[in-house]
């Protein structure tokens, strides 16, 4: 009886032993066919945030992942690199994620003004671009010194973009004594889509973002001038073009009066 005994416990074991490597064998078949599945498995989606100027369809163009290649093969450096040839483009982070996506987090560069002597764009992040089909892009129309033009850039950037929309023209126009001696050589003037003339210098050049509620305040007179913000105090100047005239014919008046 106990003999009997024994060889069943032998058997049940070895039963017991060849389902548990039947088991391990079917979970370690499974693991493969999920890993081969995986590594065949192409890109599924591709997430675009940030863009406002470039298109996702060249983005993606651009990334190399218009052919939706292998997701295991993709590499976010890689895609980074090719993202940060083009110069709109001032940072971006690459996610993957485990169900086939990829998500593209890109940060823009703030397009600033065309450069009429360049004929170049100009970018907040520094760099330019050959072309000029922006709506409401503010046009600089003479030479600046190289010195001034990068404080400029600089300062531009901080700029509000609607109120940089308002903006037509930028002339370089240091002010000058009466003879001839340069008092300011980082003034430049504005000349906006609204009609109004603004003298602004590279120091002042936050005081821009107030011009909207410069012009709405009550005691703004609604008619067309010139706003002054190239002075060194918070005062705000403006004379309307009708004034500036009546100014300029009596000091004329005045001058021809001693002659």
């Amino acid at each position: 009886m106990g003999e009997k005994k024994v060889e069943t416990k032998k058997v049940h074991k070895k039963k017991l032993r060849l389902k548990n490597f039947l088991i391990l064998l079917l979970i370690v078949i499974l693991l493969s066919i999920g890993v081969y599945s995986y590594a065949q498995m192409s890109l599924k989606r591709i997430i675009i945030n940030g863009t406002t100027t470039l298109s996702d369809a060249y983005i993606i163009r651009l990334a190399k992942l218009d052919n939706y290649p292998s997701f295991i093969k993709i590499n976010p450096r890689k895609i980074k690199k090719e993202l940060l040839q083009e110069p709109l483009i001032d940072n971006i982070q690459v996610k993957k994620s485990i169900f086939g996506n990829i998500t593209l987090n890109i940060t823009e560069a703030d397009v600033l003004f065309f450069n009429k002597n360049l004929n170049k764009t100009i970018l907040s992040n520094g760099k330019t671009i050959s072309k000029n089909n922006f709506l409401s892009l503010p046009t600089l129309i003479n030479y600046v010194p190289d010195d001034i033009y990068l404080k400029l850039t600089k300062e531009f950037k901080k700029i509000d973009k609607d109120i940089r929309a308002l903006i037509s023209e930028i002339e370089y126009s240091p002010s000058k004594d009466a003879n001839g001696k340069v008092l300011d050589d980082t003034r430049f003037i504005l000349r906006m889509n609204d009609g109004n003339t603004v003298y602004m210098n590279t120091i002042n050049i936050n005081k821009l973002n107030s011009y909207i509620k410069i012009f709405s305040t009550t005691d703004m007179p609604n008619k067309k001038g010139i706003l002054y913000l190239d002075s060194r105090t918070d005062n705000v100047v403006f004379k309307t073009y009708d004034s500036i005239k009546e100014e300029e014919s009596a000091k004329e008046l005045e001058e021809n009066k001693e002659n």
